[in-house]
């Protein structure tokens, strides 16, 4: 079990790596953060009643939580806002900074990948599956599903995705023919997926004949 002391140090490093990504993403600079609550003029003319008491604590009422947060930091004086809030702020922002990068350079593509693999293991997973309820049409459809078929699509489809990763570091001009060759493999996939199907219906199929020509000459 985690002592006191390491828990209430956790507990403050992460309240103020919290406040300081608060901070990075509501001022865009340090000197934002230390100059005072910015009061710009209305740029519409409105009449003297638009400036009563109710109206003027409405628009308060519908500034967003951004503005309302801003508001509360400006009430801080300037002086402790340039000693603890800039030093944090400058943590936060290199934190966002970072966030930013990981998410557009790896997040987005392992999503992209992730979401490609889905895509191709549903697709070989339907055409499998019909082919097999061509062939066996008596065949339930809990049985096509089986483990050992669904491992066999997952790996299939895994195949698929390593070649496609693999292969543009071989051919140049692979963006060209991506999807002809993506569907070649698919096809061959696919292929050694229903081979213990397509010999199994064969072989009833042979046996069937043998049978039948066997009747005709008794």
């Amino acid at each position: 079990m985690m002592d006191k002391k390491k828990k209430v140090t956790l507990g403050i490093l992460a309240g103020l790596t919290t406040f300081s990504v608060t901070l990075g993403a509501l001022f865009e600079s340090a000197e934002e953060l230390k100059q005072n609550y910015p009061k710009t003029p209305k740029a519409v003319i409105e009449s003297i009643n638009d400036y009563s008491e109710d109206n003027l604590e409405n628009s308060e009422v519908h500034d967003s939580f951004k503005e309302r947060l801003k508001k509360l930091i400006y009430r801080i004086p300037v002086k402790i806002r340039t000693i603890f809030f800039v030093p944090l702020w400058a943590i936060g922002h290199i934190l966002i900074s970072l966030l930013e990068i990981l998410f557009q350079n790896i997040f987005i593509p392992i999503v992209s990948q992730i979401g490609g693999f889905l895509v191709e293991t549903a697709i070989i997973l339907l055409i499998a599956a019909i082919c097999i309820k061509i062939m066996f049409p008596d065949m339930p459809w809990s049985k096509i599903f089986s483990r050992k078929f669904i491992l066999s699509v997952l790996i299939g489809s895994l195949a698929i995705r390593i070649v496609d990763l693999v292969l543009p570091h071989f051919i140049d001009n692979y963006k060209t023919y991506r999807m002809i060759i993506k569907f070649v493999i698919g096809l061959i996939a696919t292929g050694i997926i229903l081979k213990p199907f397509i010999k199994k219906k064969l072989e009833n199929r042979i046996s069937y004949e043998i049978v039948y020509d066997t009747k005709m000459f008794e």
